[in-house]
This record gives C-alpha cells, structure tokens and sequence, in this order.
C-alpha cells in the first residue's frame, strides 16, 4: 500500500459563481498590470546644449497637437533675442580673439579684428542692446548684418568652437530679412531652432499605439542637475541627448572644459546610477546635420587624441559612439543601451527614430510586467 505524499485539502470545492468571480478577479488584476505596463516615464537628460529642448519640441509638434500660428508667435521674442545674443557674442570674441593675436603675434587670430570704423561704430552700439527684451527693427536687422558680413566677424565666427556660441546663430542671422517685419509668423524650424535655457522642469504626455507616454525635459547645466533626483523613481527609460559636434567647443558655464568631456562624464554617472540599473537607456548622438557639416573644416583627431580614422562622418559617428558606451560600467550589456544617430531639427527623421524608440519601450515594458510570452 502506498504512501501519499501530498497534502490533502479539506476545503469545500468553488461552486460555479465563486468560480466566476475568482476568473473575473484574476482578469482585472491581468488587466490593471498591462494597464500600468502601457503607461510611460520617459527623462530627457544630456547636458547643456545639446539639443534636449529642440526633441521636447518635436514631441510637441508630432504628437502633442503641433504649434498653432498664436503658439509660433509667441516664440518671436524669443527669436529676436537669439539673433541679437549671437551678434554679441561675436562682436565680443572678436575683441577677444585679436587681443589675443596681437599678444602673441598671431597673425590669423589678429584677422578677427574688425578694421572698419563704422562697422566698429555699429559693433558698439549693438552691444548696448539688451538681447533679452530689444525688438528687431529694420535698422537693427541692417545692423546685425553689415556687421555679420565683415570679414573680421567671419574669421572670428571660424574659432566659434573657442567660445560660446548657439548653434542656431547662422540660421537667424539667414533669416533676418523675415523676422523684424510686423506681419512675421514664425516657421516651425524657427521654432525648433529658438533657444530658451531650459530652467526647472518640462512635461508633455501624449498617446501612442493604445501607450501613454510621460515626458520630462530637465535643465542640462550643471546648477540644474540637482533638480532630477526626484524624477529617478519609476521611470521606464532615459533619453540621454549628446552633441556630436560638441567635439570642439566648450561650457557655457566654464570655458575651460570640453563639451563632449562634459557630456561623456554625465552619461557615465547616469549609466552608472542604481536608480537607472534596471532602465532602458537610449542614447540619441544629436546634431549629425553639424557634426557631418564641421568634419569638412576641423579634424577630429586634434581634440580627440585617440582618434585614429579618417575625418569622415561614419568614422568619427562610431568613434564617439564607443567613446559613449565605453562608459558604461554597470552590469547593463552596451547591446542593452539602444543608440541613435539623430538631427533634432529634421521632423520626418525624428518620428522616424522615436517611433522605432517607443516600440522597444513599449516591448520591454511589457516584458517587465511579465506579460509577453517568452
């Protein structure tokens, strides 16, 4: 005779209601778990210029409702602003640079000088203007480009990786026959190209392939950093924003320090954080438009002393990128860190690669939750 060894259960059987109301208990529960696992926390992280606003506002644009004419309008201050900064900045570098040139008895720094006197005149007053509330008129407009035009302010804008200066600043200064008129409506690439610095925190939510998806766009300077910790919990992925043209320039904050070095030091703390062990990291290498576009003029290999390749953009892209993932020092495979080569202000490619981006959140979400069938 044998032994049994299992437990008997003594409990009554489930009559055919309890039976029906434990089925239709399990069902909601399966269903509040792919509920929660289709809603989505995404942080948009990178340092300070790196084009972080600029993807914020093409979600915008692709998925949140676009920019409505009195949406765009409200960026012409800010546009206005932009122009009259960058002239600045070069007006200043110029000063700097030939000073520079004379006491070294640099001859091609000395060529930032600016020799006319009455584009000198003009240099002068323009920097009295405060860029921050000062309209575009059309005497400013002529201004700014007599002055751009001068070949002193041209050599100086060649050393712009020497200085701080936005990247959109040849784009406006093209655009200055439109924007100081009365009736100028901003296009939706002035849009993308405007810089506000980003202080505090930006939210968007918007809808997905039956997804919800969060979107957080925090300030990338150093002094705005402290302001993430609170956003570490629960979040499904870091959308980490890196400059490929930072190569050659420096900090707005500190002029002494490379802006790739920069970028590669936080996206190695990020990578690196216990908060981020178990989240999805796409990595978006941005401005590939500038990046391909410098590479005809600046050699990678002088400020990247490892770089052994040709100048070309497939060669350094693959470089930096490993640069990158190299920095990973965490258990998280570098094929579990999606990377994505990316022009922020192109609308067709960025849909094109979040789409792609979403659908590996969305998959990973899912298979998180345990809700995938392996």
């Amino acid at each position: 005779m044998g032994i049994c060894a299992g437990v008997m259960d003594d409990r009554p059987p489930l009559t055919a209601a309890q039976r029906k109301a434990d089925k239709m208990l399990t069902d909601k529960i399966g269903q509040e778990k792919r509920k929660d696992a289709m809603v989505h926390k995404l942080l948009l992280l990178g340092a300070g210029e790196s084009g972080k606003s600029t993807i914020f506002k093409q979600m915008t644009n692709i998925y949140g409702g676009g920019f409505s004419e009195k949406d765009r309008r409200e960026f012409i201050p800010i546009i206005h602003s932009n122009t009259i900064h960058g002239i600045q900045c070069l007006i200043r570098a110029s000063y700097a640079l030939a000073a520079r040139g004379k006491k070294r008895d640099d001859e091609a720094l000395m060529r930032c000088a600016v020799e006319d006197s009455k584009v000198q005149a003009l240099m002068v007053e323009l920097l009295q203007f405060s860029s921050l509330d000062e309209p575009l008129t059309k005497e400013v407009n002529e201004s700014i480009l007599t002055v751009w035009k001068e070949k002193g302010i041209q050599k100086t804008y060649e050393y712009r990786g020497q200085f701080s200066l936005p990247d959109s600043t040849e784009y406006f200064f093209g655009r200055l026959e439109d924007t100081w008129q009365n009736d100028y409506v901003p296009t939706l690439q002035d849009v993308l190209r405007s810089r506000v610095r980003t202080t505090g925190i930006l939210e968007q939510t918007y809808d997905y392939s039956d997804s919800h998806f969060h979107i957080f766009d925090v300030g990338g300077q150093r002094n705005e950093r402290k302001k993430w910790i609170h956003l570490f919990s629960d979040v499904t992925a870091v959308l980490f924003i890196a400059s490929l043209s930072a190569f050659d320039q420096v900090l707005y904050e500190d002029r002494k320090i490379n802006r790739m070095e920069e970028s590669l030091n936080l996206f190695e703390e990020v990578c690196n954080l216990r908060w981020f062990s178990l989240t999805n990291i796409i990595l978006f290498l941005n401005k590939s438009d500038l990046f391909e576009e410098k590479l005809k003029t600046v050699e990678l290999a002088k400020y990247c002393k490892e770089y052994s390749g040709d100048n070309d953009f497939k060669s350094a892209c693959l470089f930096i990128k490993d640069k990158f993932l190299e920095r990973n020092k965490s258990d998280r495979k570098a094929s579990q860190i999606f990377t994505h080569i990316t022009n922020a202000t192109d609308t067709d490619h960025v849909k094109f690669v979040f789409n792609a981006c979403q659908n590996i959140i969305i998959h990973a979400s899912l298979n998180q939750a345990g809700l995938l069938m392996q």
